[in-house]
């Protein structure tokens, strides 16, 4: 129970001290759609350390929509909803005592998740750098294995439902209007907490080899991201009280 705890007293913490810049700032919000693909890992110290194991190259991606409110020109709270794809292929050797052949295989493990993100944008002369917590929930997971004959097999209970992770990014303004703007750049996801759920170590997920000790697995992603943004409006304080409202552009 100790790990929620600390995650939302980080949110908050994050939250508050970014709120404080609203304070004496102009202050407007924004909406936007984005869209990502790039490379996705699965990080296990005994995976790596696995001559039998070998990480290929994998590719995953996410999409969704953000809200953003600014706070003058450089500073940025935004509330990012993406739904992500994450995949890592392994291609692994088990030896024949019959026949002293050592076969090649492969496995491939997947997942499908709903990736919540509360980011601080530092924005620059038409550049950006981002940073903030992740929280990451998973809606479904597969595994195929050719050793073991079987394709796309649930194992959605091997993953921990709910992740928490920290992500980091950076880009450009390339073209736009006023008050509408497309950015391109990168964006760097790696979950802190251990992605693997208590069902899954019992079976020794995703490799079924027992190590010696245990290590946590940790899901990163760097993908290129596309953004496209719209001021919504700004707010402003009505003349005849001290309530602020939002003016549409």
């Amino acid at each position: 129970m100790e790990k929620p705890n600390i995650l939302r007293k980080s949110v908050v913490s994050f939250a508050l001290v970014i709120l404080s810049f609203a304070t004496y700032s102009q202050n407007w919000i924004d909406v936007g759609l984005k869209g990502g693909y790039g490379l996705t890992m699965f990080y296990n110290q005994n995976i790596f350390e696995d001559q039998t194991y070998n990480h290929q190259l994998s590719g995953g991606y996410t999409f969704g929509g953000k809200f953003g409110f600014n706070m003058g020109e450089k500073h940025e709270i935004t509330f990012d909803v993406m739904s992500s794809g994450f995949k890592q292929k392994f291609k692994f050797n088990v030896a024949d005592s019959l026949s002293s052949a050592n076969p090649e295989y492969n496995t491939e493990i997947t997942n499908r998740t709903l990736d919540l993100m509360l980011m601080y944008r530092n924005n620059n002369e038409g550049r950006y750098f981002e940073i903030g917590p992740v929280l990451s929930i998973i809606r479904s997971a597969k595994q195929s294995d050719s050793f073991f004959n079987y394709s796309n097999a649930d194992v959605k209970n091997h993953w921990e439902k709910n992740g928490y992770g920290l992500a980091m990014g950076f880009g450009a303004y390339m073209f736009g209007t006023e008050n509408f703007g497309i950015t391109f750049g990168a964006r760097f996801s790696y979950m802190i907490s251990d992605a693997i759920s208590q069902v899954g170590q019992a079976n020794n997920f995703p490799t079924g080899n027992t190590y010696s000790t245990y290590k946590a697995s940790h899901p990163f992603s760097a993908m290129v991201v596309m953004e496209l943004n719209y001021d919504l409006g700004y707010m402003a304080q009505a003349s005849c009280s001290k309530r602020r409202k939002i003016i549409l552009f």
